[in-house]
């Protein structure tokens, strides 16, 4: 029976490290993220605007190019339970999930200073710029949260 329950439980462990490893999500979420749920205390609070590491609980991005294996890709967000982030570049081979791709991420979101009223080519030219990304693509996708709650959406077709 010992032998048993000792197996169950080896099992039961590695189960649960092998479904971590294909998680998006990062382990230690900085304090000063903004977070969704927490939005109305957010906005009202002045102090907390300055200190915020970013303006957005939200930033899914999706740049297609002409070609396969062309397109480049982030999701993030920033729930009050939790944080998932990840890198999809597909040009350069590189997938990044949870910990990994918040890291890289933070560094460029931290250099964008766009807000709920900075008008569309602007947000597109920015990112397009922090994130190093080819100006020759087919279509940019981009939907914000705001720290305030407001949701945007960034569309470009050529």
């Amino acid at each position: 029976m010992l032998k048993k329950v000792s197996v169950l439980s080896v099992s039961f462990a590695a189960l649960l490290g092998l479904a971590a490893c294909n998680n998006d999500e990062v382990e230690s979420p900085p304090p000063e993220a903004p977070v969704e749920d927490n939005v109305e205390q957010q906005s009202t609070n002045s102090e907390n605007d300055q200190n915020r590491a970013f303006n957005f609980s939200k930033f899914d991005l999706d740049v297609e190019y002409e070609g396969l294996n062309n397109d480049y890709e982030v999701e993030y967000e920033n729930e009050k339970d939790d944080m998932e982030a990840k890198i999809d570049d597909e040009a350069n081979d590189k997938h990044l999930k949870g910990n990994e791709a918040f890291e890289e991420l933070s560094s460029k979101f931290e250099k964008l200073t766009f807000d709920q009223n900075t008008p569309e080519k602007d947000v597109v030219k920015e990112v397009v710029k922090v994130f190093n990304l080819n100006s020759d693509y087919e279509s940019f996708e981009l939907e914000v949260r705001f720290a305030d709650g407001t949701e945007k959406k960034y569309i470009i077709n050529k």
